[in-house]
């Protein structure tokens, strides 16, 4: 196929959809980085990464194998192997398969070559009473007693499908939540979802890396009242949460993970008093967390045989999973998807 031809992704979908399948298939049970040339860098062990690898890795699904098959697969690189493959899927809160550019049937051949999904936190745990301290406010004067109402008013606009009388008592973050999720409402749909449904068919067990009130204290760590201003200065400019969802969609289809970052760590629309309020929430939500999941991961992922689904921003950057992986002897592989 000439360099101008068109891709067979787009004139031949099953096809390509089969042929990638079959390859993600015989790379699992030879235990050989198939694709590892496709990414520069991505499997490099011998020489000194270069600074900032991680942006070289562009996908949202990624083969991880630990120091001992890493090393194996140099000394006998082509030979049949019975370690079990690791696998880390990026997910994101928004958006359905086709938007998000995703081939359902290489995800779930890939499932099927593990036996067990690792990921935040069960989808179906427990809500009860004693959670809705993390998300709703106990102050009477609510949302607009922090924003004021002219802010609160914009809000209404932008989330019409959410009930007025629970966007008053939202916290500051939960109301960012949907603001940055288009306004979905996470449902039966979501990648997630899908993931748990997909392991429950194939009868993997499930381990999750945190409880759910240990995500939302992470969401939630940030005092309201300093959340109140970045929520506040954000609905100034209130057309920009469309374009950022749009460029975070773009970044994804794009396996682009490191541009994301860089849009996150931008902070449009925030002044000098809300940026360190925002760097503040953002350390909880991200880095601290990796760090609290990184020991789990390292143990799950040395025994092999896992599919791993977090939140793809929590791949990339310095304090990444991938990278802290990385550092820690694993060999990183972007898959095509």
């Amino acid at each position: 196929m000439g360099l101008h031809s068109r891709p067979p992704c787009r004139s031949m979908p099953g096809l390509w959809s089969a042929l990638r399948s079959l390859l993600l298939a015989l790379a699992c049970a030879a235990g050989v980085p198939v694709f590892a040339s496709a990414q520069p860098g991505a499997a490099q062990r011998e020489e000194e990464p270069p600074a900032q690898a991680w942006r070289q890795w562009r996908s949202v699904l990624f083969r991880v194998q630990p120091p001992s098959a890493a090393a194996a697969s140099d000394d006998a690189r082509g030979a049949a192997t019975e370690e079990p493959v690791n696998f880390i899927f990026g997910t994101i809160h928004f958006g359905d398969p086709e938007e998000l550019a995703l081939d359902t049937g290489v995800m779930r051949e890939a499932m099927r070559h593990t036996r067990m999904l690792v990921n935040e936190t069960g989808n179906d745990a427990h809500w009860d009473a004693s959670k809705e301290r993390y998300r709703l406010l106990a102050d009477q004067a609510g949302l607009p007693g922090l924003i004021g109402q002219q802010a609160f008013a914009e809000l209404r606009r932008l989330l019409p499908a959410v009930s007025p009388a629970l966007l008053y008592r939202l916290k500051p973050w939960a109301a960012l939540a949907l603001l940055e999720a288009r306004g979905e409402v996470a449902g039966e749909q979501t990648l997630d979802r899908r993931l748990e449904r997909w392991a429950a068919d194939m009868q993997l067990r499930t381990e999750h890396l945190e409880t759910l009130d240990e995500q939302l204290a992470a969401l939630d760590c940030v005092p309201s009242a300093e959340q109140a201003l970045v929520l506040a200065q954000r609905l100034r400019t209130p057309w920009l949460f469309g374009e950022q969802s749009a460029r975070v969609l773009e970044y994804y289809r794009s396996r682009n993970l490191a541009a994301w970052l860089d849009e996150i760590d931008a902070m449009v629309g925030l002044d000098a008093r809300a940026r360190p309020i925002e760097e503040r929430a953002r350390r909880c939500l991200i880095e601290a967390r990796n760090e609290r999941w990184l020991p789990r991961l390292d143990e799950l992922l040395r025994r092999g045989g896992m599919f791993v689904a977090v939140g793809a921003i929590h791949l990339t950057g310095a304090a990444g999973l991938l990278e802290r992986l990385r550092q820690r002897g694993f060999l990183i592989v972007a898959e095509p998807l």
